[in-house]
């Protein structure tokens, strides 16, 4: 059992400490932000397992991620976690909270190994990422912040154009 401690996620200096975290978002909302001891510990059968038998009827998603050892300019993407029921709202929602996660530790990166095709390549170059490795076995993927951070998610929606009404 990982001991866990809530993060509020308007305080940027207790996000920019967060070496290992969850972020937990129930129907587009955070509900949860935890800071944990150590990374979730991941594995093909875990994985397989989530998959057969997914947790959760609700519109739920849990994602971990973790600092690196030696690398503090990084962050991992270790596992996202959601049901039947999770909509692309609280996906979205669970990814740009690790935007800003990200952003608060002034992170160089985001790496992931995107186990699963319900998420597509075209999705992820349209939010950023880069295929990784491409020697390694495996769909690698990274999100660069050299050019910059994402607005937060509020701000992305707000100025986004609206098209009148018909």
């Amino acid at each position: 059992m990982h001991m866990t401690t809530t993060i509020d996620l308007s305080d940027p200096v207790a996000l920019g400490k967060i070496s290992c975290g969850r972020i937990v978002v129930e129907r587009g909302r955070v509900v949860a932000l935890q800071r944990r001891l150590l990374p979730r510990q991941v594995s093909l059968l875990g994985v397989w397992l989530d998959s057969v038998f997914p947790r959760g009827k609700t519109d739920r998603c849990v994602l971990d991620f973790h600092r690196p050892w030696g690398s503090p300019g990084f962050l991992t993407l270790d596992y996202v976690r959601s049901g039947p029921q999770t909509s692309f709202r609280s996906f979205r929602r669970a990814v740009a909270t690790l935007d800003q996660v990200a952003r608060s530790q002034q992170v160089l990166a985001i790496v992931a190994h995107v186990s699963t095709n319900a998420i597509s390549d075209r999705l992820l170059r349209r939010w950023g990422w880069q295929q990784h490795c491409l020697h390694w076995k495996g769909r690698h993927w990274i999100k660069r912040f050299d050019k910059g951070y994402p607005a937060p998610l509020e701000h992305r929606c707000a100025n986004a154009e609206v098209a009148p009404a018909s």
